[in-house]
């Protein structure tokens, strides 16, 4: 047994494989056997391992995480919420929740909760055809909303009829997709590309029941929209009767309580929410929008069921963050925000120091890295080499005591600190010279 096989991590990840697939509770079909890190304790932004390592915690559970651990204001909530009644459809919590959510995110007139991202994308879908009477909806490459048949990876091959399909290498592909599920309903185009947006909605937009979009295509590399590019597509969306839905599971309360809708001043019809909305520690979604679609709910025409759809512990987690957040005019945030700016300072001079070709774009809450020399302006650059490479980065910053996302996501939290930032130099300069001899042996220098 080597060495590192007998760390306490590694025993255990080798006792998990045998009763859990892979050792993981989630994948994507990537060519290298993921070897988790298994944490014992939380406190601000520092995890723990079973081996006694610390780390400064940027990954935050894919950006979920934005209280940072053990946040004391945050625990009393839960508690008391777990102490009072644990299990019911109803309680007193959903209103202090949903009116806090509807304050601030100009879409939500009306909100409904569940658990899981692609279980609430599914559900807008389904409000988006019942309103509309279509069936096809339109995404964009190198976005994701959820693991759904449906809904998740694929490519264009005739540029003349974008449908996508399956592709041998896709790392969001997968065996057991339902045959043609995405070519019958979907349609998927390249971001940001407006001239390419007007001719496909004069050809197909009367066909469309939806348009789904991340307004900072934080999956594909943290792009931010072009100017007008949102701003066309909601006027083509409203010209031809098509809704618009915002996936904003990530930027949501990153980019401000009223995402990235408020902060870029585009309004969609429906908006699905997750992740960040709780707190991190609880899994909640979220999907509002505007009354009318929405009613549709209410009527009982369209249906969105779940056990668990607006359980106690979800109402109050998302009401302790929402106040937590908001007050003094989200100080926290902004604060989270300043100390993300010297971050991503840090990462572009340490990189710089050693000869690694690196940028940092998008807004400071939802930020990616990448082994770039220019930011990534389309999702479809985001492509596998240089996937790879920014892998390599994330692998160096772990082994030093660093996590970001293995997508070189940076994920700030509400409790980052002074003294945080001056661990992050200090590792990163170490992480990042490795990193670089890594990328040189492997692409060449």
């Amino acid at each position: 047994m080597t060495q590192a096989l007998q760390t306490a991590n590694h025993q255990y990840h080798e006792r998990l494989k045998q009763v859990l697939p892979g050792g993981v509770h989630y994948n994507f079909n990537m060519p290298w056997e993921e070897v988790p890190l298994h944490f014992v304790d939380g406190r601000g932004s520092r995890l723990t391992d079973m081996d006694g390592n610390e780390y400064l915690d940027l990954y935050a559970r894919f950006g979920a995480m934005i209280l940072g651990h053990a946040h004391e204001e945050y625990l009393d909530a839960l508690q008391d919420a777990v102490r009072r009644v644990l299990c019911v459809s109803h309680t007193d919590a959903d209103a202090d929740a949903l009116e806090l959510m509807a304050a601030h995110i100009p879409s939500a007139e009306m909100i409904r909760f569940g658990l899981s991202g692609t279980e609430i994308l599914q559900t807008a879908l389904r409000l988006a055809r019942a309103y509309t009477g279509r069936n096809r909806f339109l995404r964009f490459e190198n976005h994701y909303h959820g693991n759904a048949d449906n809904i998740m990876g694929g490519r264009v091959t005739d540029p003349q009829n974008p449908v996508p399909v399956d592709f041998k290498g896709d790392y969001k592909g997968t065996a057991g997709r339902a045959t043609n599920v995405m070519a019958d309903q979907s349609y998927l185009l390249p971001w940001n590309d407006t001239e390419l947006l007007e001719s496909f909605f004069g050809e197909h937009g009367d066909t469309l029941a939806c348009v789904l979009t991340e307004p900072v295509c934080v999956n594909g590399g943290s792009i931010e929209p072009a100017p007008g590019f949102l701003e066309r597509l909601r006027a083509l969306c409203t010209e031809h009767g098509v809704v618009l839905i915002f996936d904003e599971m990530i930027t949501g309360v990153r980019t401000g309580l009223g995402g990235a809708q408020k902060a870029l001043g585009v309004i969609p019809d429906l908006t699905t929410l997750g992740k960040a909305i709780s707190g991190g520690g609880v899994p909640v979604s979220a999907l509002a929008g505007r009354r009318e679609l929405m009613a549709l709910l209410e009527s009982k025409k369209v249906i969105h069921a779940g056990t668990y759809n607006g359980y106690p512990l979800g109402a109050a987690a998302v009401a302790a963050t929402f106040t937590i957040l908001a007050r003094d005019d989200e100080a926290v945030l902004h604060a989270m925000h300043r100390r993300a700016g010297q971050l991503r300072s840090t990462l572009v001079e340490e990189a710089a120091r050693v000869g690694l070709p690196l940028v940092v774009q998008g807004p400071p809450g939802v930020a990616s890295y990448h082994c770039s020399e220019e930011p990534l302006e389309h999702p479809g650059q985001y492509d596998f080499d240089l996937m790879s490479k920014d892998i390599i980065v994330a692998t160096a910053f772990q082994r030093h005591g660093v996590l970001v996302s293995s997508i070189s996501r940076l994920y700030p939290n509400a409790q980052l600190s002074d003294d945080d930032l001056e661990v992050f130099e200090t590792r990163a300069r170490r992480a990042l010279g490795e990193a670089k001899q890594s990328i040189d042996e492997i692409f060449g220098s």
